[in-house]
């Protein structure tokens, strides 16, 4: 039993700790203390704690308005009541623990510290939907869900470093739009994400597209991450 247990944990979190392990080490100008990396790894899971509630009260809300077999309902259902809420509580772990620590002093940091809350968040996800679901999907997830919230956390860095480089250089309107964008883009995205994967896409023949869009979204991702770690510079 114990030994079924440990390998159900393995495709969980083994994939989290290969990413955080890889995107960390390619902090080359000042690499972030492990500790606090960490510390916001554990946050993004705490954080993630409350969404499944909130996720299911927007959800109940949407099915008082629409049918659920309807693809505008897909949209909504997996862009707002999921994937805002989602990316949300990562934006917010951003904003209290990360976005005025001294730490946060390099423009590749915010890669490092988003994809930490992301993997932190991904790993919960992980262990409830195995806990719920069985050890079935777990190598599914390990496969696309965790490189999919790393993804998402890749653009979220990225506006985040734009954010506080434009606080530094006193830039009041590039700063709310950079904040915007690093929930808005993830969101958007992310929403993306499942709204390929959902029944009703799945039953109009779109199902292939889901494949299209993780390649295309992970080569932007890897371009973004390459772009930041060779052009990195001290924020200030």
């Amino acid at each position: 039993m114990r030994a079924t247990f440990y390998f159900t944990l393995l495709p969980a979190l083994l994939p989290v700790f290969l990413i955080l392990r890889y995107i960390y080490r390619l902090d080359k100008n000042e690499r972030e203390p492990l500790p606090f990396v960490l510390f916001v790894l554990v946050m993004g899971a705490l954080f993630a704690l409350p969404c499944g509630f909130l996720e299911s009260f927007l959800t109940g809300l949407l099915d008082s308005f629409a049918s659920s077999s309807d693809i505008k309902y897909a949209w909504i259902e997996n862009t707002i009541c999921v994937a805002l809420v989602e990316e949300l509580s990562k934006w917010l772990v951003m904003m209290i623990f990360v976005w005025r620590n001294k730490n946060f002093d390099y423009r590749y940091d915010g890669i490092v510290y988003a994809v930490s809350v992301s993997l932190g968040f991904a790993a919960l996800e992980n262990i409830l939907y195995i806990s719920t679901f069985g050890s079935d999907i777990a190598w599914g997830r390990a496969l696309f869900a965790i490189p999919g919230h790393t993804t998402f956390a890749v653009f979220m860095g990225y506006y985040m470093s734009r954010a506080k480089a434009a606080l530094l250089e006193s830039k009041p309107s590039s700063l709310r739009k950079y904040k915007l964008l690093a929930l808005v883009i993830p969101m958007l995205i992310h929403g993306m994400y499942d709204f390929l994967l959902s029944d009703q896409v799945g039953q109009a023949g779109f199902d292939f597209s889901f494949l299209i869009f993780v390649a295309l979204l992970d080569v932007i991702a890897w371009i973004i991450i390459k772009h930041e770690f060779r052009t990195d510079r001290r924020l200030d």
